[in-house]
């Protein structure tokens, strides 16, 4: 069954820590997501820096994939590591009953960045409210830094990487105004896609799917 055709017509629920987390990871898998007729909420914890700046940015980049935007931390630059890991797993378990995912996408458990992983960890527990697809995205850095990972599955995003590149672009105060490019998505982008014949793609683990 194609990505598409199983989850038209469903929501999908991504999770990230920080805006432009889900960007840089599953940008094309949600626009190709959302062109296939899915609801595509995109869950963002914690906007540090300059709140007011980096929602703006947020918003106009959900606005390019057609997803939902959803800030889940009311006082928004609070660290995520300074929640009680009861706090966490509660903003979490709120838009999973609001919105009943057939599918979670999320950080994974080998990444650095420890804001990811207590992200990961608060989406995992989450499934014990209801059964939904849950896949975790590859680890994510303004810069390329080796972090492990295994993939078990790849979504061809040829026809939405001009689309992930644009909202991916619209967090400016993080790549242009750092001096930082945003070629290297694209070039990861590519990579993924060779290992699957195709000309881009973005690789996801999988941690529970029903094959009907």
């Amino acid at each position: 069954m194609l990505l598409e055709s199983r989850y038209a017509g469903k929501t999908v629920l991504a999770v990230g820590a920080h805006a432009d987390d889900v960007e840089l990871a599953a940008g094309g898998t949600l626009a190709k997501l959302k062109r296939a007729g899915a609801r595509v909420v995109m869950a963002v914890v914690s906007l540090p820096g300059n709140y007011e700046l980096r929602r703006r940015e947020a918003e106009r980049a959900a606005g390019i994939l057609g997803c939902e935007l959803r800030v889940l931390m009311p006082d928004g630059t609070r660290r995520i590591e300074d929640l009680k890991s009861y706090e966490l797993v509660a903003m979490i378990d709120r838009e999973v009953r609001e919105c009943a995912p057939a599918a979670m996408l999320t950080h994974g458990a080998t990444e650095f960045h420890r804001d990811h992983v207590l992200v990961h960890q608060a989406c995992v527990s989450s499934q014990r409210l209801a059964y939904f697809d849950f896949f975790t995205y590859q680890p994510i850095s303004c810069r390329a830094v080796p972090m492990a990972f295994h993939a078990r599955a790849y979504v061809d995003i040829t026809p939405t990487i001009d689309t992930k590149m644009r909202a991916i672009e619209a967090h400016a105060s993080q790549f242009k105004q750092r001096g930082i490019g945003v070629e290297l998505h694209r070039d990861i982008a590519r990579l993924n896609g060779r290992m699957v014949g195709v000309q881009y793609a973005e690789a996801l683990d999988v941690g529970r799917l029903l094959l009907a």
